[in-house]
């Protein structure tokens, strides 16, 4: 078994996911309980050998866990382009943005899409990626096939 995240299965995440986005749109003007956090959008680029465009509709999400604040994830839909937005989700409750502090990042795919990436971005003690939040810079996940 992977370590997706964690002891959790991924399509239960993929759920939570969906209610969260539903709870979004629907409710603008009241802020969701939970830590405060900021605004995260970023961009996912392969440096080589593989397209941002394979993983579209394939339920392909970047995925940030918390170090500082163990159980504290934000996930996002990679979009065609390779844009995306993240929501925390902490207790099964969604938030827009990710929390203050340093972030282990991988991609969660679904099984058709696996094989497009090399093997270390899907764990988040492998893949070697960290980002800080919130950032002045713009955010960009590299990874390659």
């Amino acid at each position: 078994m992977s370590q997706r995240f964690a002891s959790d299965s991924r399509p239960e995440w993929f759920a939570v996911f969906g209610i969260a986005l539903v709870l979004f749109a629907g409710c603008s003007e009241a802020q969701p309980e939970g830590p405060e956090t900021f605004p995260v959008q970023g961009k996912l680029v392969f440096t080589k050998g593989g397209e941002v465009k394979t993983l579209f509709d394939r339920q392909a999400l970047v995925a940030f866990d918390s170090v500082e604040q163990a159980g504290v994830r934000a996930i996002g839909e990679i979009q065609e382009d390779g844009s995306f937005t993240v929501s925390t989700i902490k207790e099964g409750k969604g938030k827009p943005g990710a929390i203050a502090g340093t972030h282990r990042v991988r991609l969660d795919l679904d099984d058709s899409a696996t094989r497009f990436v090399a093997p270390q971005f899907l764990d988040f003690q492998k893949s070697g990626i960290t980002v800080k939040v919130p950032s002045d810079q713009p955010l960009e996940i590299k990874v390659w096939r």
